[in-house]
């Protein structure tokens, strides 16, 4: 079914008006199975992160980043290609909602109740970046998929998401929105990955200013186009 209830095209239109059930219009056998692989590798990938990585603020090495975001990618990869597209649906964001009332926001307040993010400060941040953020940037795109976005859009908000938490501007802001000093230098792990090592101030909102025309293309890429033709949604 559409984002409407009804029967899906015979054939989505990839260079114009791109239609959401594309996937399930696919003619590759793999097709409207690939948002299940995808849910596996991208939760087994998160078990890994979770189980066998540091709960750490620092980055220990590259590899860790590189697994993080791989098992945050077939997620995304998971929801954007979701075959069943309908409003009917919308149940299924009740599921986000019971894991950040039921555990991660309880979590997380107990840091600040508890006084617990002194003595446990690494796995307060772990809690914070590694769950919070990155699950209210998939419940957005789920929301989008489920209520009739197309699977290139749904990844332009899940990517452009990613790209603003990982710019600097939130590093940035931190000291702008709290009864703080501007520091001299700012030392952020995943700028420092880029930089090799803490950079100024001024030298961060460079590094911000210079993602904006990175989501700004990633916006302007024809992904739903790549997307139909991949998945030979425009096949007779």
């Amino acid at each position: 079914m559409t984002a409407f209830g009804k029967s899906p095209p015979s054939g989505p239109q990839i260079d114009g008006n791109v239609s959401a059930d594309m996937v399930r219009a696919g003619s590759r056998p793999w097709a409207p199975h690939l948002w299940w692989m995808a849910l596996a590798v991208g939760a087994a990938g998160f078990a890994f992160v979770w189980l066998a990585t540091p709960h750490a603020r620092e980055i220990g090495s590259p590899w860790e980043l590189v697994a993080k975001l791989f098992a945050f990618a077939c997620l995304c990869v998971a929801i954007a290609v979701f075959p069943w597209v309908s409003p009917r649906l919308n149940w299924l964001l009740y599921v986000p909602f019971v894991f950040f009332t039921g555990y991660l926001i309880p979590r997380v307040s107990w840091f600040y109740y508890g006084d617990g993010a002194r003595a446990q400060g690494d796995s307060f941040y772990t809690h914070l970046y590694l769950l919070l953020y990155p699950g209210i940037v998939l419940t957005v795109a789920a929301a989008y998929r489920i209520g009739g976005g197309t699977p290139g859009r749904c990844l332009k908000i899940m990517v452009s998401g990613v790209l603003i938490v990982f710019s600097g501007f939130l590093d940035l802001m931190w000291f702008v929105v709290n009864p703080v000093e501007i520091p001299e230098v700012i030392d952020a792990p995943h700028i420092n990955l880029f930089t090799g090592g803490p950079i100024s101030f001024g030298a961060t909102i460079v590094f911000a200013l210079a993602h904006v025309p990175v989501i700004v293309g990633v916006n302007l890429l024809p992904l739903d186009r790549w997307i139909g033709r991949l998945l030979g949604a425009g096949d007779p």
